[in-house]
């Protein structure tokens, strides 16, 4: 592939003993940094991002040792279909002359006369690829940093949902993304090549993204998974710690953490995972869930709860929760309300200092997809009309409206269940096309 331009820095990313350069510090500096952190905090979440098994968990497992499809029907079905939680440890191992390797925790141990150097730590959320559940892709997208869009070598790109989800990150506003050529064992070199130039093709002509890196990768057989980690210390740097402002959690997933059969006395409250957008959370803070508890009529009770712990995506145990990392809370709340993601979809802070709750909304800056980005074949896509269905997603909320008033640039939609979400934050719009939901455009939530 000497003739397609594989990253901006290909003589640094592509020689390993490049790597110590690659990290902007030189070998002497990376002993002086702790073996192990004192506490495994993210330093920004990574989403993945492409179609149907092109190998998303699979290069999340390459990447930290754990399959994030967990669930029986994802194990059974092959695919993933929740969002699924990752750790990811970035490690160095120094030889005595300098040269530098670099493995993870899903390998994270170096030859004995080398030096283990703990680098960095990261989330990572898996959003699963089928074309059913771009409303779950479009919740997680909205609370990661960075984007990794894995494409199979063994298929023509841009697939459907290769282009749906790259169209969903660009409208949330990732503006760092970093693409994997995935199963290049499948294909031979010839084919690789000519799917590297389709890749190229379809970000320079159909995105904003222009020529991200891209890295040939076998995530199968662990080929090139050193060189994807390389990218995203290069790529991908730490977020800056900002923990002004109330505190502001999105919730993506709630569960009941207490096993069947547990003794009464020994139950433990519900659970939450998401992420921070700002602020900060403590271990014993009073919180508020908004729009919380909805029944079937849509009626909306807040919950109110105190934090009782807090976990990291790796199942660290930590005191403070901060922005740009996947987090659990465990709460004191009934765990029935919890269970089967019941509260996903709304935000936790402090107590009546939430943004308002909404059944009816405007949407403003609204832009719609000349085309159908997700369909199997072009169409055209046309203005929203008034009465129509659609499939909303505010953050990590999802939930289905109906068009009120429409014009070129704004929209008020009446949604059958209650929202609670900040000014300003994006709205994507789905349209239901060939018994699906498709993405068509997405505006700004004024309220």
């Amino acid at each position: 592939m000497e003739d397609v331009e594989t990253i901006k820095n290909p003589d640094t990313l592509f020689r390993k003993d490049k790597l110590a350069e690659l990290l902007g510090i030189d070998s002497e500096k990376l002993l002086n940094l702790p073996k192990e952190p004192t506490e495994h905090r993210s330093v920004g979440i990574i989403g993945t991002a492409g179609h149907v098994d092109h190998g998303k968990s699979t290069l999340t497992q390459a990447l930290t040792g754990k399959f994030p499809a967990t669930y029986s029907e994802e194990l059974i079905r092959g695919i993933t279909i929740k969002l699924g939680y990752s750790h990811l440890d970035v490690i160095a191992c120094i030889s005595k002359n300098g040269s530098v390797n670099l493995t993870s925790n899903a390998n994270p141990n170096c030859p004995e006369s080398m030096e283990k150097i703990h680098i960095r730590c990261n989330s990572i959320l898996d959003h699963p690829g089928h074309e059913i559940l771009i409303s779950t892709m479009l919740a997680g997208a909205s609370i990661i940093d960075y984007g990794l869009v894995v494409i199979a070598a063994n298929e023509p790109c841009p697939m459907p949902q290769t282009r749906e989800h790259v169209m969903a990150l660009q409208a949330l506003g990732i503006k760092n993304i970093l693409v994997v050529q995935n199963k290049i064992e499948l294909v031979s070199k010839e084919k690789a090549l000519e799917n590297y130039r389709q890749i190229v093709e379809f970000f320079e002509k159909e995105t904003n993204y222009s020529n991200p890196p891209i890295i040939p990768v076998s995530a199968a057989l662990g080929i090139n998974v050193d060189l994807v980690l390389a990218a995203i210390l290069e790529y991908f740097k730490p977020k800056p710690l900002d923990t002004s402002g109330l505190p502001l959690m999105y919730v993506a997933r709630s569960f009941d953490a207490n096993l069947p059969g547990t003794d009464p006395k020994s139950l433990l409250g519900g659970a939450l995972g998401g992420a921070l957008k700002q602020g900060q959370l403590k271990v014993g803070d009073e919180i508020e869930i908004r729009p919380g508890y909805i029944d079937e009529k849509g009626n909306h009770t807040p919950l109110y709860s105190e934090i009782v712990s807090i976990r990291t995506d790796g199942g660290h145990s930590i005191d403070k929760a901060t922005p740009h990392g996947l987090i659990g809370i465990a709460t004191n709340l009934d765990p029935s309300i919890t269970k089967e993601d019941g509260l996903a979809g709304s935000i936790l802070g402090n107590p009546d200092k939430l943004p308002p709750v909404l059944k009816n909304i405007h949407v403003a800056d609204l832009y719609l997809f000349p085309k159908i980005v997700g369909a199997r074949v072009e169409m055209k896509n046309y203005p929203l009309k008034k009465g129509e269905q659609v499939l909303i997603n505010v953050g990590t909320n999802i939930n289905l409206g109906i068009i009120n008033e429409s014009s070129d640039d704004e929209v008020d939609i009446s949604l059958v269940r209650p929202i609670s979400m900040p000014k300003g934050e994006i709205v994507a719009i789905s349209r239901r096309i060939e018994r699906e939901f498709r993405l068509i455009g997405y505006g700004k939530l004024e309220y």
